[in-house]
């Protein structure tokens, strides 16, 4: 779908969901034509970025206004939701939503109402990497992301993914004594495999920025140039 929006200045943007950038042009009119000059791209759409760049965009808007992370396990049937600590070191479960073709729009407004309540500002979403094959998992969490786009309710908002292989199989494993109904069990499962991303997530980023401000903190010390 072509998104045409009227800007200042007479800009205009020109853009086709899913895709992730706006074009913008100026419109110069003449005596004989009107044509379409293009000035810069901005990106402004539900987008994908790399697990560190999310992180390292994470702890600047902190600096001024704080922000949090959601981990999102996708099935078939359900979504499993956890959230960060207001530090971004510790995943807690949130809840379950129920993922249905015809309810996309209701799962949009369900992650609006969170963006705003909770202060998100990006997810984590499960994916099975498999360099041997397209495991059948990998093509649900697409067509969910790719559905999620194309509501529109989710511009600006950034998203990266994480190795999720193994994480439902484990906590299956460590609810199996506690012999839970079938329902509250697929219920744990989902909210803790979401656990399980976020926290495995968090930690890797953790370490990383740790150890890239150790490294900074002694170039100084020692009087190198960064």
């Amino acid at each position: 779908m072509m998104v045409i929006e009227h800007g200042k200045s007479g800009f205009f943007s020109l853009a086709a969901r899913p895709y992730t950038k706006v074009f913008l042009f100026r419109v110069s009119f003449s005596s004989c034509s009107s044509k379409l000059i293009p000035i810069q791209t901005r990106h402004y759409f539900f987008s994908y970025v790399k697990p560190l760049h999310l992180f390292q965009n994470l702890v600047k808007s902190n600096a001024s206004q704080g922000g949090r992370l959601l981990g999102l396990d996708v099935g078939v049937k359900y979504v499993g939701l956890a959230i960060s600590d207001l530090d971004n070191k510790i995943a807690s479960p949130l809840s379950v939503l129920v993922r249905k073709k015809t309810n996309i729009d209701l799962v949009a407004h369900d992650f609006q109402s969170l963006i705003s309540e909770l202060s998100l500002v990006g997810f984590v979403v499960g994916y099975p990497f498999d360099r041997q094959r397209l495991a059948p998992d990998a093509t649900q969490v697409k067509l969910f992301i790719d559905d999620l786009s194309e509501t529109g309710k989710l511009d600006g908002l950034k998203f990266t993914f994480w190795d999720e292989r193994f994480t439902s199989k484990n906590v299956e494993l460590l609810i199996k004594p506690l012999s839970l109904h079938p329902v509250l069990a697929k219920t744990v499962v989902d909210k803790f495999a979401a656990v399980q991303i976020l926290q495995a997530y968090l930690d890797y980023v953790n370490k990383k920025e740790n150890s890239r401000g150790c490294n900074i903190l002694e170039m100084i010390l020692f009087g190198f140039r960064i």
